[in-house]
């Protein structure tokens, strides 16, 4: 409300977000964080063992590295930047204001690790002998360096779900240093190295000729992977323990299974992975590529389905406690509902609702209140009005859109008065007929159960 709006159509606006953030989590982790380990890991055992083939394996990861992160990886971090901040400025605003001075230290540890990076790929021909250690020390505080960015971030992120007693102290310290912040931190460490690991072991059977090189590479993949596996375990236990009590509850939902295939997929799927961490232990040049496939495969979806769930449980708040995924503030409501909406939208010149400009006046509140998560029409079927009304009357959205929190306890509460009600729901009516092809009917609405939260 406090900024212009704007509708990426049939796409859907939340859905570009999350698509966006998946990407950079997916390259981030795997390439910056795990892949660096990696790196400087072989590179450490290269010089210890003065293997010049090694060393030379390590050179190359560090080339990929350096291209990747310079280019995807920075891309898609500008991505959500652009992102976020034209579909949800009122939350991004926010949190640059909570976290200024953590935002600004991100960018001198995240310039720094870029200028790690160039130097350490720049500087394999520099030092000879025993000068090497000098490029191995590059190496560590690159690692250093990538595994603080994500220690801030973490920090910035994990505050959106629980910000502690951040709502009441307005401390900087209270939202960085929340309940969730360090089992988030561990789990995503950790997360990054497994999906490394998998990124970069299928490659050891094209790159690294030499069987027992081979093996040296594996044996160092498997003791990352062994204990990252229990860590992991361990770690995101302690997470889901750390969350607010309804984002347990809401868990479930997000994750789009029932709370027992939740944990046995995902903890058997853990269990696999270390099933490779023992197998590249045991030294054995050759293994199931089925395995490896999975490893890589579950790994992505792992990671991917913690971005998801992490996102869909905050809800119905963007920050918890303080602001509702649209943007609106929680202790704006009531202000809201006596005075009206529109007449606080600074975006809008239309400040009244009249019988002339109903349907226009429905259509600028639901770009400010839904439109942050909601589609007229679009791909993502569960939250595409069409698909979701279709068949409802305008009645029946009158009804409706008052108690939706209530009855769908995923949805934040409507900001406005009953003459706003009235109008969106006629735009919603009026839109949905017409793109359905119908026209509305009298039919009642049959929203869910708030025990039964839909993806809305």
């Amino acid at each position: 409300m406090n900024f212009p709006t704007i509708d990426f159509g049939w796409l859907g606006n939340g859905n570009l977000i999350g698509m966006m953030a998946v990407l950079h989590v997916m390259i981030n982790h795997a390439v910056a964080i795990g892949g660096c380990v990696l790196m400087v890991s072989i590179e450490y055992r290269a010089h210890k063992d003065n293997n010049p083939v090694l060393e030379g394996y390590a050179r190359t990861l560090s080339k990929w590295i350096m291209i990747i992160t310079t280019t995807a990886g920075a891309m898609t971090g500008v991505g959500i930047w652009f992102t976020t901040t034209v579909i949800l400025p009122d939350a991004i605003g926010s949190l640059l204001r909570i976290f200024h001075w953590a935002w600004f230290t991100e960018w001198l540890v995240f310039v720094s690790e870029v200028v790690l990076l160039l130097t350490y790929f720049y500087t394999w021909d520099r030092w000879k002998g025993a000068d090497k250690r000098k490029h191995l020390r590059i190496g560590i505080a690159l690692c250093v360096m990538s595994w603080l960015t994500l220690v801030l971030i973490t920090g910035i992120l994990a505050a959106q779900i629980n910000p502690g007693n951040w709502v009441e102290t307005l401390s900087f310290w209270d939202a960085f240093f929340n309940p969730t912040w360090i089992p988030s931190m561990i789990f995503r460490t950790f997360a990054a190295i497994a999906l490394g690991v998998a990124v970069l072991h299928v490659l050891n059977r094209w790159m690294v000729k030499s069987v027992r090189d081979r093996v040296t590479v594996q044996r160092i993949f498997g003791r990352w992977l062994a204990i990252s596996v229990p860590v992991m375990l361990l770690s995101g236990f302690w997470y889901l323990r750390s969350l607010p009590d309804k984002a347990q509850t809401l868990v479930k939902w997000a994750s789009g299974m029932s709370e027992s295939a939740f944990i046995w997929l995902n903890i058997g799927g853990l269990l696999l992975i270390f099933i490779l961490a023992v197998t590249l232990l045991d030294g054995k040049p050759k293994f199931p590529i089925a395995l490896t496939v999975f490893t890589g495969v579950f790994s992505l979806l792992l990671i991917t389905e913690f971005e998801i769930v992490r996102e869909n449980i905050r809800k119905p708040y963007v920050i918890y406690n303080y602001m509702y995924a649209n943007g609106v503030l929680k202790e704006d409501m009531e202000k809201y509902a006596q005075d009206g909406f529109l007449k606080h939208a600074k975006f809008t010149k239309i400040k009244e609702v009249t019988e002339a400009n109903k349907l226009e006046v429905g259509e600028e509140i639901f770009a400010m209140q839904c439109m942050a998560c909601h589609s007229i029409d679009g791909p993502r079927r569960s939250r595409a009005m069409t698909e979701r009304i279709d068949g409802w009357s305008e009645d029946a959205l009158v009804s409706f859109i008052p108690s939706m929190h209530l009855i769908r306890d995923v949805m934040p509460p409507f900001a406005g008065t009953q003459e706003e009600v009235e109008a969106v729901a006629a735009y919603l009516a009026n839109v949905v007929a017409q793109i359905n092809g119908d026209s509305p009917t009298d039919s009642e609405a049959k929203p869910q159960s708030a025990e039964t939260p839909q993806k809305d």
